[in-house]
């Protein structure tokens, strides 16, 4: 199992705002965030009052080399403090997971993303190759993308 946690504080902002705008994406308001950075973030297939069940497609820039797109569902939605995202390929779950996390502080908001990928029992063989691509170049891209997108989504919910 490989995990990559980024961690980032960011001031002017509440876990409310942030987790609607997260749990309920659409291309127009995700491009606003970062236009350069972001293409698309939408509903495929509505699940639940509460976005459980959403499928869910996102597409991005890592930086300007770096691009990274899936489709995924929403296994957690803990209203403020917690989604789940479960990516899938071809309709099939795959054992990879994007958490994200909120906490309000006294004067800021903690916003932790996560990265689960990889397999347990003999499926970790295939943890090799997941690491060929998700090396120390993608991680270095990932934290540099997050310390900006998180003050920036701040802004402009503000």
């Amino acid at each position: 199992m490989i995990t990559h946690i980024v961690e980032v504080k960011v001031k002017n902002a509440r876990s409310e705002k942030f987790y609607d705008f997260m749990i309920n994406p659409n291309d127009q308001q995700y491009k606003t965030w970062w236009p350069q950075e972001h293409l698309q973030f939408h509903i495929t297939k509505p699940g639940d009052e509460n976005h459980l069940g959403d499928h869910v497609y996102f597409d991005e820039y890592l930086g300007k080399k770096r691009r990274t797109s899936f489709h995924a569902v929403v296994v957690t939605a803990n209203r403020p403090i917690k989604i789940v995202w479960q990516m899938k390929m071809i309709g099939i779950r795959l054992p990879f997971f994007v958490n994200f996390e909120l906490k309000d502080e006294p004067d800021y908001l903690t916003v932790r993303h996560e990265l689960k990928m990889g397999y347990s029992g003999i499926g970790k063989i295939f943890d090799l190759f997941i690491r060929l691509v998700f090396n120390k170049k993608y991680k270095e891209d990932l934290e540099n993308h997050c310390n900006i997108e998180w003050p920036k989504l701040a802004e402009l919910l503000s």
